[in-house]
């Protein structure tokens, strides 16, 4: 199993990097690459996630018990979410911009990643696993939405001002792209929303086990999630109750990711929280 992990392993970059060629030609309009983009990246998330699944059982537990693990499962999570958006918008020219992002964070998870079967006995639960891989889809979605918000304004600026690129004629119209970024905003408030239930009702089990200290409802962490978690659903509401401007949703969603990517560094580096299982 480890040869078949290897293998994998040092394919993975190499399989993105060639849906990301791919995508090139999409966003470049060659159509030859066009007919192949689609199914070629759904073939490398398909091996990714076979991948994914062999080190599950290989090392007994979800392989984001490190940094180069996760950067693996992320990778995976912005090609899926990518795809998933595709499908439902039938747009392909922002799939050389969103793969790019996978390819890099595959490339670094390749050359650094580590594997080890001595991890807390904690990260081996199957709610650990529902919990963690639904909270890094939910932050996936949500950073992905933040690319389109900010493709959104750019394109809304360009027009604003009259001018009209290669990047303008290249990109979806912005009604398009803010379908776009409100699916993702969507799809990442659903998994957050999984997340946090799931979340929850483990801390219970444990807290009732004897087998967490403290409560849940106090944590750095969590609350920080639940605050971003009502962010997004406030940016949910005011598009589809309020009927909030396109415009405005791509701004909360470039603001929502700045504080997320705040609120993980300030958890991570300052405040204490029991997410830290080492």
């Amino acid at each position: 199993m480890d040869t078949a992990l290897a293998i994998l392993n040092g394919f993975l970059p190499l399989g993105y990097l060639a849906a990301l060629l791919a995508y090139l030609g999409v966003f470049a309009e060659r159509p030859a690459l066009e007919r192949v983009a689609t199914p070629m990246t759904w073939g490398v998330v398909l091996i990714h996630a076979g991948y994914l699944m062999l080190e599950t059982l290989a090392y007994r537990h979800v392989p984001v018990a490190n940094t180069w693990e996760s950067l693996s499962f992320i990778a995976f999570s912005i090609a899926l979410v990518y795809l998933v958006l595709e499908w439902r918008q039938e747009e392909r020219s922002t799939g050389v911009f969103v793969l790019a992002v996978a390819l890099l964070l595959q490339t670094l998870s390749t050359a650094f990643v580590t594997h080890t079967q001595e991890v807390p006995e904690i990260l081996r639960s199957p709610m650990f696993a529902v919990h963690v891989t639904t909270a890094l889809l939910g932050y996936v979605a949500l950073t992905v939405s933040a690319i389109y918000g900010v493709m959104y304004l750019l394109q809304y600026r360009q027009l604003k001002q009259q001018h009209v690129g290669v990047l303008f004629q290249r990109l979806p119209n912005l009604e398009t792209l803010s379908r776009l970024n409100i699916g993702a905003l969507g799809l990442g408030w659903i998994a957050l929303t999984v997340a946090i239930l799931g979340g929850m009702v483990w801390a219970t089990t444990l807290q009732l086990a004897g087998e967490l200290e403290g409560s849940f409802v106090t944590d750095p962490k969590f609350l920080l999630t639940v605050g971003l978690w009502v962010l997004y659903g406030l940016c949910l509401g005011g598009r589809y109750l309020l009927r909030w401007a396109n415009r405005t949703l791509a701004t909360v969603s470039i603001v929502g990711f700045a504080l997320m990517l705040a609120s993980s560094l300030m958890v991570t580096l300052v405040l204490p929280s029991f997410h830290d299982f080492a």
